[in-house]
C-alpha cells in the first residue's frame, strides 16, 4: 500500500542516522500498536515480529508466517524470515532468525529503536550472539524521523480523519432511549471492520443529566431520554494510519454544567493549538493547558495532554508530565486532547487532530465542536 518511493525515503533517512553514530544494525518491534517495524517494512506480522535493518541489502522482518504460519514472504526491500513457533510456546523470541541473517558481516554496533517495547528475550539473544558489540539505543534519532509525515502519509491520515467524521455521523443518528452505548459503539465498528480496520480502539458510556458522563462505560446501561452519551473512536484503516475522534451527544437538551464544561475545553483547546510553534516542547504546551485549567479552578493534565499519531495511536512526541525530549515541529500530525474535570460534568473536544505546517495546524476532522443532541 506504500510506494516504493516512500519506504526508500524511510530506510535512506533511518541510514542516515545509523552512519552518523556508527551503527551496523537497527533492531526495531511493534508498538502502539504497529510501531516501527511497519513503517520500516509496509508489512504486518504476526507472533511479535521484529525488523533488522544495516547499512545496505534488505530489510529482514522475522515474524510467524504471514499467509500459512511458516511460509516466508518476501517484498519489495524486504526479505521474510518465518518461524511457525508460536512464542511462549516454543519460542521465546523470533531474534535468532535475525542473528542468522545478521553474522553475514562483522557486527560492532548495534542500535535498539522503542527500547520500551523490545522484549528482554530479543535483547538477550542478540547480547549473546555477539558479546563484542556494542548496544545503544537509538531511539531519539528515529523517532524524529518517523514523526515528520510525507505527502504520501498524509494522504492516508486524510482519509483516516474522514472515516472518523462517517463514524460521529453514525453515533449520532444511532444514540436514541432503550439502546446502550454497546448498540452504538458495535454500530460504528461496523463501519470501520467493512472498511478494512486492523485495529480499534472503541468506548462509550452513558450517564443521567447532570451526572458525570464517562467514555469508558458504563457499555451495558440502558440509554432513557435526557442521558448524556460519550464514545471514544481511535481506529486506523486498512493502510495502519490512525485518526481520532470524543463525540458527546445527549438525548434532549445539554445540562448547563455539561454546556460550559464543553465550551470551556474547546476553548482551551484553541488557545493550545494557536500557541503551537516549531521547537516548542511538550512540557511548555503542558504548563499552559495547566494554567488555563487553574483560572477556571480545574485540575491540571495528570495523564496525557495530546501526543503525535499515524501508524501508531499514540506516537512521539507524547505531552506526558512524565516528561519527552522530542519537540513538535513541522509536518507532525498530533492530537491535543485537553480535559475538563467540573464537579458534575467532564468536557471532551470533539475534534482533536491537527496537521502543524508552515501556515499553522490544519484540524484533520470536519466534525463541529458542537454537543450534537439525538434525534
Amino acid at each position: 500500500m506504500i510506494s516504493h518511493a516512500e519506504l526508500d525515503r524511510r530506510w535512506a533517512a533511518v541510514r542516515a542516522a545509523m552512519a552518523t553514530r556508527d551503527v551496523d544494525w537497527l533492531i526495531a518491534t511493534s508498538g502502539h500498536p504497529w510501531g516501527y517495524y511497519r513503517w520500516l517494512t509496509d508489512r504486518t506480522g504476526l507472533g511479535g515480529p521484529l525488523v533488522a535493518i544495516g547499512m545496505e541489502g534488505p530489510v529482514i522482518l522475522a515474524s510467524h508466517g504471514d499467509e500459512v504460519h511458516h511460509r516466508p514472504h518476501d517484498s519489495y526491500g524486504v526479505r521474510h524470515v518465518a518461524s511457525c513457533s508460536q512464542l511462549n510456546m516454543m519460542a521465546n523470541s523470533h531474534a535468532p532468525l535475525l542473528v542468522a541473517e545478521m553474522k553475514a558481516k562483522p557486527v560492532r554496533r548495534i542500535g535498539l529503536v522503542g527500547t520500551g517495547f523490545i522484549p528482554v528475550a530479543t535483547y538477550t539473544i542478540l547480547r549473546d550472539a555477539f558479546p563484542d558489540a556494542e548496544f545503544i539505543d537509538m531511539t531519539d534519532a528515529i523517532a524524529p524521523i518517523k514523526a515528520i509525515k510525507s505527502d504520501e502519509e498524509m494522504a492516508l491520515i486524510r482519509e483516516a480523519a474522514a472515516m472518523h467524521d462517517e463514524g460521529v455521523e453514525i453515533a449520532r443518528r444511532a444514540v436514541r432511549a432503550g439502546i446502550t452505548a454497546r448498540d452504538v459503539v458495535e454500530e460504528v465498528r461496523r463501519l470501520f471492520t467493512a472498511s478494512g480496520s486492523a485495529a480499534q480502539t472503541m468506548m462509550g458510556g452513558s450517564a443521567p443529566r447532570g451526572e458525570i458522563c464517562r467514555y469508558a462505560g458504563p457499555l451495558d446501561r440502558r440509554m432513557e431520554p435526557g442521558d448524556t452519551f460519550v464514545m471514544l473512536i481511535e481506529c486506523s484503516m486498512a493502510s495502519g494510519y490512525y485518526s481520532e475522534a470524543m463525540p458527546t451527544i445527549c438525548l434532549g437538551e445539554p445540562d448547563p454544567a455539561l454546556q460550559t464544561a464543553f465550551d470551556r475545553v474547546c476553548e482551551i483547546q484553541d488557545r493550545l493549538v494557536e500557541a503551537v510553534r516549531p521547537g516548542m516542547l511538550p512540557s511548555e504546551l503542558l504548563a499552559l493547558n495547566d494554567a488555563m485549567m487553574a483560572d477556571y479552578g480545574y485540575p491540571g493534565e495528570t495523564r496525557l495532554l495530546g501526543h503525535s499519531q499515524a501508524l501508531d495511536l499514540v506516537e512521539r512526541p507524547a505531552f506526558s508530565p512524565l516528561g519527552e525530549t522530542l519537540p513538535i515541529e513541522h509536518g507532525m500530525v498530533i492530537s491535543i486532547h485537553p480535559t475538563v474535570h467540573a464537579p458534575t460534568a467532564w468536557g471532551f473536544p470533539n475534534n482533536m487532530s491537527f496537521h502543524f505546517t508552515a501556515n499553522g495546524m490544519e484540524r484533520m476532522l470536519k466534525t463541529p465542536q458542537q454537543i450534537f443532541v439525538a434525534g
